[in-house]
Formats: C-alpha cells, structure tokens, sequence
C-alpha cells in the first residue's frame, strides 16, 4: 500500500470537519449550544476530544463554521454569474435551487433553523445576516427597483420575509406546507409584489 497523497488526506480531512460540524449541529439545536460541550461532540463524532481540537480551536468556531456555512449554502446561488446585477430569472433560480437545498437535506436544515432561533444564537447570527448578506440585499434592491416597484424598500423587506417564512415553514411544517407547491407560489407571489 503507498503512502497517501496530500489530496487525500486533505479529503479525509475535509470529511472530519464535516462530520464534526454535523454532529455539533445536531447536539446544538436539541441540547442547546451552551449545553453541549466539545466532549460531547467529539464522542458523538467518534473521535477524540483532541482530535476535535485539531479541526476547531473552539466551540464557538464550530458555531461560526455552520453559520457560514449555511450563509454559504444560501447565497451561492444568487447572482449566478457574479455580476452584481441580478435578472428575473437568477431571481427564480435563485428561489429554486434554496427550496432544492431543503428538499435534499430536509433533517440539516431543520436543525439549522432550530439552532438559529435559540435566543443565545440569535443576536450573533443577526448580526452575522445582516453583514454577509448587505451585498445580497443591495442587489435584491437595485433589482426590485429596476422592475418598476412603487416602495422598493417594503417590497423588499416583504419579500425578504416571505422568502424566509417559506423556506422555515417548508422544513417545520412540509405536510402542511408541501416545497413543491411553496416553490411556485413564493416565486409568483415575489414577483407579483414586484411588478405590483
């Protein structure tokens, strides 16, 4: 057997980090960030306590990981082509490929949203939207503007709601709330707001 290569261990430990930020993800949001301790984390990631340590200096690190993480996740599929000037349809895509996200990791993201309402959470991560997601906003805007809204700044902030509720009530409630049909109606409903 040869010896591995710095591709993969880079891979497995890619694959590490990502195990401890699940578990940690999971552990927060039923027990609490305060509550829960690297300890815990690391033996429910089965590995060691210091082992842990060498992926994360601490467990607000962990914390700050996910939340960019989710960020990450989010944005990476609004101004598709990155140039700062968003169209209808990268605003649909942009809709679409969120509500995809969910489909596809219903039980992370449920435990993203349970994590991010806990009170302690919440003034960081608050802050952390507000600043990771002005350049978002700023073109959410311009681009609301540009289709002839008469009060872009509420339809905005209607739509940023709106998109927000939907996107909550689709992983909290999805019997009540089915994505298939939400996709659709938050994308007809975004745009008949726009247009006015």
């Amino acid at each position: 057997m040869s010896p591995r290569t710095s591709k993969q261990f880079d891979k497995i430990r890619q694959e590490k980090k990502e195990i401890i930020m699940e578990v940690s993800l999971e552990l927060f949001a039923e027990n609490g960030f305060h509550a829960t301790s690297v300890s815990q984390i690391a033996k429910k990631a089965g590995i060691s306590k210091g082992l842990a340590y060498n992926y994360f200096e601490s467990k607000q690190d962990i914390l700050d990981e996910l939340i960019t993480h989710g960020f990450d996740s989010i944005f990476q599929n609004f101004d598709i082509n990155k140039d700062e000037i968003l169209t209808k349809a990268e605003f649909a895509h942009f809709i679409k490929m969120n509500f995809k996200l969910l489909r596809e990791n219903l039980k992370h993201w449920k435990l993203f949203f349970s994590l991010m309402l806990q009170p302690q959470i919440a003034d960081t991560f608050s802050k952390d939207y507000q600043e990771k997601g002005a350049p978002m906003f700023q073109m959410l805007f311009n681009f609301i503007g540009s289709q002839g809204s008469n009060d872009t700044e509420g339809d905005l902030m209607v739509i940023s709601a709106m998109l927000e509720g939907a996107f909550l009530y689709a992983v909290v409630a999805p019997d009540i709330f089915p994505i298939e049909i939400m996709e659709e109606k938050i994308i007809n409903a975004c745009f008949k707001i726009i247009e006015g």
